[in-house]
């Protein structure tokens, strides 16, 4: 896949962080852009959640007080918080309606064994284990700009008993889509993201740039200074002077699909959310 680099000078620089999320990340960026969501999620308090460690410290623990109701009809598991992006948020999507996440079984390990998995993610990664009310396992691995969501089956983590994880794919029918999901999230056993220039794609580059569309639309910003924002102040001028209508259709069709995406779009284009899941979830 071709990549290359963008121009990131002035407010463009606090996107950078975008380039290595994977696909359910960047739905969380665009939900949290979504005015009837930021409605619900006032709801959100950091004290809706009770924390712990296990691990000497090394694993955090984060299980939901009340009711999660709200947070399930965006497609979430529990209520993140707003304010922090798609690296820092505790976002985990239900599994229906993210189906190709990381997976994970959970069996017993004898005293002899160890777990790769563990032994491989724990020292470099900062893992976040997340359950829901009816007991389902999650984790959050983070490291090297990425994000990871691992959904757990089998035994539970937190048993008594010595456990070992196993990397499965439970959908045959989905598996090489599941593959490249997988080989986008390895890049956690990748070298740091700071010593490298930020890389895009065509994709990525739209989502951004749609992230910073809808962005500079909240703060009132019209359509030729969201122009400068994104393709810099002479190279609007001179379009506008010029009369021409490349640049304005452009970033009309950007901020077209960038609202696509906030108001309910990240479902299926980002998450690869069942259709008929998708009807069903603003129902609730």
């Amino acid at each position: 896949m071709k990549t290359y680099t963008l121009k990131n000078d002035g407010a463009l620089k606090r996107y950078d962080y975008l380039w290595r999320l994977t696909p359910d990340r960047w739905a969380w960026e665009y939900l949290r852009r979504n005015p009837l969501f930021l409605a619900d999620a006032k709801t959100w308090s950091a004290d809706n959640i009770t924390e712990g460690c296990a691990c000497h410290d090394r694993i955090r623990l984060v299980r939901p007080r009340v009711s999660q109701c709200l947070a399930e009809r965006w497609g979430l598991v529990l209520m993140p918080d707003v304010v922090l992006n798609a690296i820092e948020a505790d976002v985990i999507w239900q599994p229906d309606v993210f189906p190709d996440q990381f997976e994970v079984h959970v069996s017993p390990r004898s005293a002899d064994e160890t777990c790769d998995i563990f032994e491989r993610t724990v020292p470099i990664c900062e893992v976040t284990h997340i359950s829901d009310a009816v007991g389902r396992e999650f984790l959050l691995l983070r490291g090297k700009g990425c994000v990871v969501q691992v959904r757990c089956t089998g035994l539970s983590l937190l048993s008594l008993e010595p456990v070992r994880m196993k990397l499965q794919i439970s959908d045959v029918e989905a598996y090489e889509r599941q593959l490249k999901t997988y080989k986008q999230a390895l890049a956690i056993y990748g070298p740091e993201p700071d010593a490298q220039t930020p890389l895009w794609t065509k994709r990525s580059q739209m989502l951004r740039d749609g992230l910073v569309a809808l962005d500079c639309q909240a703060l009132g910003l019209g359509r030729k200074e969201t122009a400068c924002v994104l393709y810099g102040a002479e190279a609007v001028e001179a379009e506008w002077s010029a009369g021409g209508s490349n640049m304005k259709d452009s970033l009309r069709y950007l901020l077209k699909k960038a609202e696509g995406l906030r108001d309910g779009g990240y479902l299926s284009d980002l998450l690869g959310c069942p259709f008929e899941f998708e009807n069903t979830l603003y129902e609730t």
